[in-house]
């Protein structure tokens, strides 16, 4: 009898992880086909089974409220701790934007801070950056302003490929804001971000945290400037600053840094 039991959990084992991940690319397709009910019905299904992706698409419909009749922050951010539990980095990031906007959850941005450094060491792009803009701006009693922290933020996301922060990078090093000034790596890193601009196309995750073509603000004429822009307007406005020797070796260095990763 007891090696029957045995046995039949055995089976359980090996099928059952299939099945659930079958229940998982239901989903997915559900999803694409704009059946957001159904989708939502297998992710929680998954996530009440212990699967902290499924757990996290779920805090997402609630968010967008897709699929549940209207946005539900409070029970997005119940879901998105599900997944943090199980140290899901999208999830803690989710969680972390929540906390800073007060959405579905208090309004702690200590309790932010600590889920972005989570999803951060774990390599996350959008945490990273969101760090970096926290330290660099700084939130009255609540995150200390600390532009070397914020320096060192964006050297992380810079070195990742991410256009916004290989800008945000480039300033702090012309203007010597969190690190001794050196204009040449201000203008070889906003050279980098120029490159990647000027080939309209960026990496995922660069999209994913600043897309190149989203709206930042407006010129003296009211015209709306995209990140594309401003990252080709700052390029030229510092190049005027610094002389032609200067500039040679700050392109030469961003021409090089591209190439070595493209290898």
């Amino acid at each position: 009898m007891r090696s029957f039991v045995i046995a039949a959990l055995a089976a359980c084992l090996l099928f059952g992880a299939p099945a659930a991940r079958a229940d998982m690319a239901e989903a997915q397709q559900a999803y694409a086909n704009g059946d957001f009910t159904r989708a939502v019905e297998l992710w929680q299904d998954e996530a009440a089974a212990g699967d902290a992706d499924a757990a996290w698409y779920v805090g997402n419909m609630f968010v967008d409220g897709l699929g549940v009749g209207y946005p539900d922050p409070t029970l997005a951010a119940i879901y998105y701790q599900m997944a943090v539990d199980q140290g899901h980095a999208e999830a803690q990031v989710s969680l972390g934007l929540l906390h800073i906007q007060g959405r579905g959850v208090e309004q702690d941005y200590h309790r932010a801070v600590e889920l972005l450094y989570d999803a951060a060491e774990a390599g996350h792009a959008v945490a990273i950056v969101e760090l970096a803009n926290l330290f660099a701006e700084g939130v009255p009693n609540e995150v200390i302003k600390s532009e070397p922290h914020a320096f060192e933020w964006y050297g992380v996301a810079a070195s990742q490929g991410i256009v916004f922060a290989q800008m945000r990078l480039g300033q702090f090093y012309f203007h010597g804001i969190g690190a001794p000034q050196d204009q040449q790596a201000g203008l070889m890193w906003i050279g980098v971000a120029r490159e990647v601009a000027r080939s309209r196309s960026e990496p995922y995750w660069s999209n994913r945290v600043y897309p190149l073509d989203a709206e930042i603000g407006a010129d003296d004429d009211g015209v709306p400037t995209t990140l594309r822009d401003a990252v080709a307007a700052l390029y030229d406005d510092y190049v005027s600053q610094v002389s032609p020797e200067t500039a040679v070796d700050a392109q030469q260095a961003a021409l090089a840094w591209i190439a070595e990763r493209a290898n």
